[in-house]
């Protein structure tokens, strides 16, 4: 019985006083080659995808975005004498709200809000600008769509 007791006296410091050395010596343990591990990062991410999304508030935001699909952009008058005034129209298809980015030919950029997936903003040429081509760029989302029009010299009074 003695023999019994000094015995699993002896065992039991010897285990823990090994367990830290262990513990170090897994840790310099040769890795897993990087071609199993990216394998299995790929089935765990291909899982992820599958799985359903958290909450459904995530799901209509997602379902919105993809609803806006389309942009469509005009500038009425097409034809605008430097001096005036023109008109952007803003048509996005899928989204009832929302804001909308347009970028002047001159770099401005201004923010509109959407009215049932509509807007218009109302911009000016300034009386200096050059004639020839110009363009207006709109931004919804990650939705950019562009509309051209024509500068033609100042009317004469």
């Amino acid at each position: 019985m003695r023999f019994a007791k000094l015995f699993t006296v002896t065992v039991a410091s010897a285990a823990l006083v090994a367990l830290p050395f262990a513990g170090s010596a897994l840790a310099d343990a040769p890795r897993v080659p990087q071609t199993v591990t990216a394998a299995a990062v790929t089935t765990t991410n291909t899982a992820a995808a599958k799985a359903p999304a958290h909450s459904s508030s995530a799901k209509r935001k997602e379902a919105k975005s993809r609803q806006a699909a389309s942009l469509k952009v005009t500038v009425d008058p097409g034809r605008v004498s430097a001096g005036s005034s023109y008109d952007v129209e803003i048509v996005a298809k899928g989204l009832s709200s929302g804001t909308a980015t347009v970028t002047s030919p001159e770099g401005k950029t201004y923010r509109v809000a959407l009215s049932d997936g509509q807007a218009t903003k109302t911009l000016s040429v300034p009386s200096k600008t050059k004639t020839g081509s110009k363009t207006v760029s709109v931004k919804v989302g990650n939705k950019v769509a562009t509309a051209s029009f024509t500068v033609t010299a100042p009317r004469r009074k």
